[in-house]
This record gives structure tokens, sequence and C-alpha cells, in this order.
């Protein structure tokens, strides 16, 4: 349930820092990302698992984003779920987290347990790092032969732009990004939620 009175409970609020990395956009090498923005959900902990607060964020190259004040009341140790989205990666859930402090963060980052059914993949041995999984552009909860085609028809078009189709960031869909979807469709990767 939403909240739409603010004001009475704005002792409650919380600031709200989350670390993800994408893993299309991640470069082990320099151990950075390119940056773009995300979408995070901060939602219920029982169904239908409402959204309490939502904000499209700047993630930055190193994979954090400051979520600020969250827009609604949140009650200490009450436990939440994190969900975030990005434009051509799979939507990703945390296990569920428990605001207990004024200033509260949740790291994706260091393992796939992380994640709502271990649902990220490892993109670094050291550090080691885990992020959420590229290649869903079209958005319906799975990496599959739909993404991968499309991905296809446009790395075979030549396009280029800031297009969904573009999982590493560098403004042209090609090989580099098919191999991406590919290798996830084959792995059957799809959302891990409550």
């Amino acid at each position: 349930m939403v909240i739409s009175d603010h004001n009475q409970f704005q002792s409650a609020t919380k600031t709200f820092n989350v670390n993800a990395l994408i893993q299309g956009l991640y470069n082990p090498g320099t151990n950075s990302m390119i940056s773009d923005t995300v979408t995070v959900n901060i939602r219920n902990y029982t169904s239908p698992f409402n959204i309490i607060d939502s904000k499209t964020l700047l993630l930055s190259t190193s994979g954090q984003f400051n979520y600020g004040t969250v827009g609604v009341p949140v009650i200490n140790n009450t436990l939440y779920y994190l969900q975030v989205r990005q434009r051509n990666s799979l939507e990703t859930w945390n296990k569920g987290s428990v605001f207990t402090s004024s200033n509260q963060s949740y790291d994706f980052t260091p393992a796939n347990t992380q994640a709502y059914g271990n649902n990220m993949i490892q993109v670094n041995t050291s550090p080691v790092k885990f992020a959420v999984y590229s290649g869903d552009v079209n958005q319906d909860g799975a990496i599959d032969l739909d993404d991968v085609i499309q991905i296809n028809n446009d790395a075979n078009a030549f396009a280029t732009g800031y297009i969904v189709t573009d999982l590493n960031g560098n403004n042209v869909s090609d090989l580099d990004d098919l191999l991406v979807a590919y290798n996830n469709s084959a792995a059957f990767v799809a959302v891990m939620k409550p």
C-alpha cells in the first residue's frame, strides 16, 4: 500500500545508496562501467509486492548510485525488495533488505547471492564482481531468441546510437552485443523474483 500523505511521516524517510553493475557495460580490465540510467523500485516484501518508491538514476562508472531520499515513509526493521531495471538488461531483485537506519545501502556486486534466486553473472575474478545480466532488449523478462534476433537485425543493418541492442555502450550494435545475448539465451537466463 502506498501512503499518499507523506508529511505526517517525514521523520521516517530514509536515504538510500545502491551498488550494481550491468554485465554488458562493465569492463573487467578497468573495473569500471560505461555510465547509463537505471530505474530502482523499492517494493513491499509481501505479495503483490507493490512499488513503495521509484527513481530513475544515473549509474556511475563505478556502479554506484545514490537513490537519495525515499519518497515515502519506511519503517525501521521492515523488509523491502529492491528491483533494478535497465533498458536492455534483465530485471533483477535483491533478496530483501531491512531499513535499519536513516542512511541505508545495498551492494549487489560482491556475490550472486545478493540477487533473488542468485540471478547474476560473475564479470570479474579480481576483484570478484557480479553483475545484472544484459540482453533482455525487449524487456519481456527472459533473454531469448527474440532478443538475439533483434540484436542480429540491428547488427546487420549497422545500427548506431543510443539503442537498446547496444549492450556494451559503444553506440554500435555488433557481434560483441550479439555474443552476450546469445550466451545468456543459451543459458536460459530469465527473471527470478518473489
